[in-house]
C-alpha cells in the first residue's frame, strides 16, 4: 500500500510531514515507523497498516538524503558517561579501566570510540544528544547506573543498537560483574572467619543494580551466620560519599564496615583514621589505590577491562547482525575474586577465596 501511494502521490503539499509526525499519528516509536516505511520485516501486520495509513493521511515524503545519512556506517561507537563517573576522577578507577577495554576491542575491529560526557541536564534526554544520532555513531554504550531509567528507556525505544555497562535495562544487552556472589563470599569471610556480628554497609542508591546486588550478597552472608547489617546510603559512591557516611557511624556499636566499592571504602577509611577509630573495612573493584592504602584494602577484584571488552564485542555483534532477524537481549556476567589484605583484620596475606565464575 505504501509503495503504491509513493508512486501515485502529487508533488505539492502545503507542509512537509516528518517521520515523527507519522509515528505520533500511528501511535508507535519513530524506529518502528522507520522500519515500516523502509520495508523492513518483522513488524506486526496491524502496526504496519497503522503506519502506512498515517503516512498516506499526512502525505509523508521520505527525506532521501537524511535516510541515506542515517543508514550509512560510521565505524564509530558512542560511549555515554555520566559526569559523576568520569574516568578522569583518577588513574586506575573502575570507569577508566572499562573505557580502556571498550577502546581496545573497538580498535581491534576497526572502529573508533566517541567519548560523550553527559551532565545532569543531558542525562534526562539522552535520545536528543546530537553526537549519538544516526550518521554520527553506529551504536551506543552507556556506562554506569547514574542515568535516569526513563531516559535510558526512551533511548532504547529509538531502536538504536545499544548496551548498558554496570547497569540493567529490560530488553537491552548488559554487562556486569558477578556482584552478589562475590560480595557474599567476602562478607562470609568477615562473619565466619573473623566472627564479626555487626556490619554496616556503605551503599549507593537502591535503584543502582550493582549496589542492590552487592548489598544482597552482604545480607545473604549475614543471614547465614546470624549477623546484623545496617545500611547507610549516599546519592553517589565516591570517596567523598564514603567519608561523609563514615562521619555518621557509631564505631562503638559495630564490628566492621563493608562498602559497595573501593572509592567509598577509601573515603571512609581516611575519615575514620582522622577520628582515631580503626575499624575493619572492605571495598569492591580492586582499583589501583586499593593495594597501597594503609592498611591495604581487602576488596573484590573484577577485571573492568574485560567488562569493557565484553560490552564492545556484544555491541559489534549486534551491529553485524541481520536487522530483520534481531538478536535476543543478553546479560553477560564477569567473574570476580576476593582479595584478602589487612584492612579486614587479616594479619597475613592468606589464600584468596574465589567467587564462582561468571557467565
Amino acid at each position: 500500500m505504501w509503495k503504491r501511494f509513493q508512486r501515485g502521490r502529487t508533488k505539492h503539499r502545503r507542509m512537509a510531514a516528518t517521520l515523527s509526525d507519522v509515528a505520533r499519528r500511528a501511535g508507535v516509536s519513530e524506529a518502528t515507523a522507520s522500519r515500516v516505511l523502509n520495508g523492513r520485516r518483522y513488524v506486526a501486520v496491524g502496526t504496519r497498516e497503522r503506519v502506512e495509513r498515517a503516512a498516506i493521511d499526512l502525505d509523508y515524503i521520505p527525506n532521501r538524503a537524511a535516510r541515506d545519512l542515517s543508514t550509512a556506517s560510521t565505524t564509530t561507537v558512542a560511549l555515554l558517561v555520566h559526569h559523576a563517573q568520569y574516568p578522569a576522577h583518577g588513574e586506575g578507577t573502575f570507569s577508566s579501566r572499562v573505557v580502556d577495554g571498550i577502546s581496545r576491542a573497538l580498535r581491534a575491529a576497526g572502529h573508533d570510540l566517541l567519548y560523550v560526557p553527559v551532565d545532569d541536564a543531558g542525562a534526562k534526554s539522552l535520545a536528543r544528544i546530537s553526537s549519538i544520532r544516526p550518521g554520527r555513531a553506529d551504536g551506543i554504550v552507556v556506562l554506569g547506573p547514574a542515568f535516569p531509567r526513563a531516559a535510558l528507556r526512551q533511548l532504547a525505544d529509538t531502536g538504536r543498537p545499544m548496551i548498558v555497562v554496570d547497569n540493567r535495562l529490560p530488553g537491552v544487552d548488559g554487562v556486569l560483574a558477578d556482584n552478589r556472589i562475590a560480595m557474599r563470599t567476602l562478607a562470609t569471610h568477615l562473619v565466619a572467619d573473623h566472627e564479626y556480628e555487626r556490619l554496616v554497609c556503605l551503599a549507593g542508591p537502591a535503584s543502582w543494580p550493582s549496589t542492590a546486588e552487592r548489598l544482597a550478597g552482604v545480607r545473604d552472608a549475614a543471614a547465614d551466620h546470624g549477623a546484623t547489617v545496617t545500611v547507610l546510603r549516599a546519592r553517589e559512591t565516591t570517596m567523598r560519599d564514603g567519608a561523609l557516611l563514615a562521619g555518621r557511624l557509631p564505631p562503638e556499636r559495630l564490628d566492621a564496615v563493608v562498602a559497595v566499592n573501593d572509592a567509598m571504602a577509601i573515603g571512609a577509611m581516611h575519615r575514620l583514621r582522622g577520628t582515631g577509630h580503626a575499624l575493619p573495612i572492605t571495598g569492591f573493584d580492586d582499583i589501583a589505590w586499593a593495594s597501597v592504602t594503609e592498611p591495604p584494602l581487602t576488596t573484590v577484584s573484577v577485571d573492568a577491562g574485560v567488562i569493557g571488552e565484553e560490552a564492545a564485542r556484544r555491541l559489534l555483534a549486534r551491529l553485524a547482525s541481520d536487522t530483520d532477524t534481531p538478536m535476543p537481549p543478553r546479560e553477560i556476567r564477569v567473574a570476580a575474586t576476593v582479595r584478602l589484605r589487612r584492612s579486614c583484620g587479616c594479619t597475613e596475606p592468606p589464600t584468596h577465596p574465589e567467587a564462582p565464575n561468571g557467565r
